[in-house]
């Protein structure tokens, strides 16, 4: 049943199993829970696909914004912060001259995926509005005189293309795209879709695209041709927006050996660090596992979370933290939280240490190549010593007082 679900996601596109397995669990979400003390833990699934251009990423929020019972689309180059959560317009009310509250894209969306194309292009202060609204599931307003709290709880879909236009495996997702690391972590899934040539790839591909547009060109000529099964949802689009939202009333309950292959995955995630004191996943991670398997158990209309959808949810959780924070040495999961990975902070560490204990010895600026030679017998090379340089020169942490010599601010 669940090929057949992922299947139904987006037929005219090729490939991206991994990433429409992880949409299909999105559609359907988990549970939303009222802890003992009163607190709410969101049950929807917030993903973002990060990549190159032209990888089909902006098609497929538009079809997942068609087929969620309450989905809505906005482009974050022309959306606001008021856009996007609620904005206070003057409107006439029984000859009365008022301020009233419109709802913006988050709000319209309530119990729906709201999908937010090009995330990166947004201005940061707009950007801000989207923090409470992904974790706290709600939008406060206080404006023209009227403070209310408005329900958002709803999935959020993004995406968003690299600075510098190609996507860099084991780079900072933070450095590549101009988001802001608490914002990043809020996302359950992070999918990298990259456009690397694969001669195998490229030709099924090719051959899927030529087929899409002559199977359109005998839907011009006549109205009575069977499209090939390829190109065709298994399941209808009007039917499969039922059975989203039929699923979404079943509450489904963890089994004690879900619960057990959770934990335990959790725990083997906990121990895969690139280094001794690395953080290779949080807590954050565990309760997006939680939500992922109650999303297949959803997808199954069961009312139980089975190992099987526990299987499902450490699949997508597993490639996508192999996509995004994986190193030579294991996971590192600041690749993704954080604007700097452990790897960069440790180098980072032994540069500001070098040039403190050099400026004292020169007692002034130090030269350039002094500390590349420092930092190569402690083990770092000179290519990590020159980006960290260049990194700290850019924050303002450094400054070149002469050509080759650097002096802490």
């Amino acid at each position: 049943m669940f090929n057949r679900i992922v299947d139904s996601i987006a037929p005219s596109i090729q490939g991206l199993r991994s990433e429409k397995m992880g949409l299909a669990l999105q559609l359907f979400g988990g549970v939303r829970k009222t802890m003992p003390d009163e607190q709410t833990v969101r049950g929807d699934i917030h993903i973002l696909l990060v990549g190159d251009p032209g990888t089909a990423k902006s098609q497929l929020l538009r079809y997942i914004s068609d087929l969620s019972p309450r989905g809505m689309y906005a482009s974050g180059k022309g959306s606001t912060g008021a856009g996007l959560t609620a904005a206070a317009v003057r409107e006439e009310v029984m000859g009365e001259s008022r301020w009233i509250l419109e709802a913006g894209t988050l709000v319209l969306s309530d119990k729906g995926i709201a999908c937010v194309d090009e995330l990166d292009k947004m201005r940061d202060e707009d950007r801000s509005a989207m923090h409470e609204a992904m974790e706290q599931q709600r939008i406060s307003v206080a404006k023209a005189g009227i403070n209310a709290q408005l329900n958002s709880r709803c999935a959020v879909l993004g995406a968003a293309n690299p600075q510098y236009g190609r996507f860099e495996e084991h780079e900072n997702i933070s450095q590549q795209i101009k988001l802001p690391p608490p914002l990043i972590s809020r996302f359950d899934l992070i999918f990298a879709i990259m456009d690397k040539p694969d001669r195998e790839k490229d030709k099924n591909i090719a051959k899927h695209i030529m087929g899409l547009h002559q199977a359109g060109e005998k839907l011009i000529e006549r109205e009575d041709y069977e499209a090939d099964e390829r190109y065709v949802p298994p399941l209808d689009k009007e039917f499969f927006r039922k059975y989203i939202a039929y699923a979404k009333s079943i509450q489904p309950v963890m089994t004690d050996e879900s619960k057990e292959k959770l934990e335990d995955f959790y725990l083997e995630l906990r121990q895969s660090g690139s280094e001794e004191d690395s953080i290779p996943v949080t807590a954050r991670q565990l309760e997006s596992l939680v939500r992922l398997a109650e999303a297949s158990a959803r997808a199954h209309l069961r009312n139980t979370v089975t190992t099987d959808d526990a299987e499902r949810a450490i699949k997508v959780t597993r490639d996508f933290l192999n996509q995004v924070a994986s190193t030579e040495g294991g996971l590192d999961i600041d690749l993704v939280a954080a604007e700097v990975s452990h790897t960069e902070r440790s180098v980072l560490q032994k540069v500001r240490g070098l040039l403190r204990e050099l400026q004292e010895v020169h007692e002034g600026p130090v030269p350039k190549d002094e500390v590349l030679e420092k930092a190569e017998e402690e083990g770092v090379s000179r290519a990590e010593v020159k980006k960290e340089l260049e990194m700290m020169k850019t924050k303002g942490e450094i400054y070149e007082p002469a050509q080759g010599k650097y002096k802490m601010a």
